[in-house]
């Protein structure tokens, strides 16, 4: 007893959905880190503007600190002379407040530089989608007419 393997171009057909099926999923994971760096780098923008203006605001100045859930303590500004900035796995650094926007900058730029990156991967990767939906579409359609074609 034989399977019988079904028309080449039906093979060709099944392999082409199955390519498309990893090209969307390839997709998705590059939408979802190409919004992981959007938020990163509107966070970076956030604590770079906020300590450019601690820095021109004078020692004793009343402020609000947020909490979170729209809650604020007043609070007064001490002296800036040192930030602690995060710079990964759990790791904390004093640094002085130039050195700290310095840092700040340059971790901005190199998240754009990778949002840049992965930016122009989703548009090749949904170039190349376009381009096999089209082929799947003729393909299919050359099948319908040869069905059509066998049943006459």
């Amino acid at each position: 007893m034989s399977v019988e393997r079904p028309p080449e171009g039906e093979q060709r057909l099944r392999r082409l959905v199955a390519e498309l099926r990893l090209m969307r999923d390839s997709a998705e994971a590059l939408q979802r880190r190409l919004e992981l760096l959007r938020t990163a780098a509107a966070e970076l923008r956030v604590a770079e503007s906020a300590l450019k203006a601690l820095k021109e605001v004078e020692e004793g100045t009343p402020i609000l600190i947020p909490l979170g859930g729209g809650t604020y303590i007043d609070a007064r500004l001490g002296a800036l002379r040192r930030v602690i900035v995060g710079v990964g796995a759990d790791v904390s650094v004093e640094m002085e407040p130039d050195r700290a926007l310095e840092d700040l900058s340059g971790r901005l730029e190199e998240v754009e530089r990778a949002a840049k990156a992965v930016e122009q991967q989703l548009e090749q990767l949904l170039m190349q989608m376009e381009i096999h939906q089209e082929g799947i579409s003729r393909l299919a359609a050359e099948l319908r007419g040869e069905a059509g074609v066998r049943e006459a």
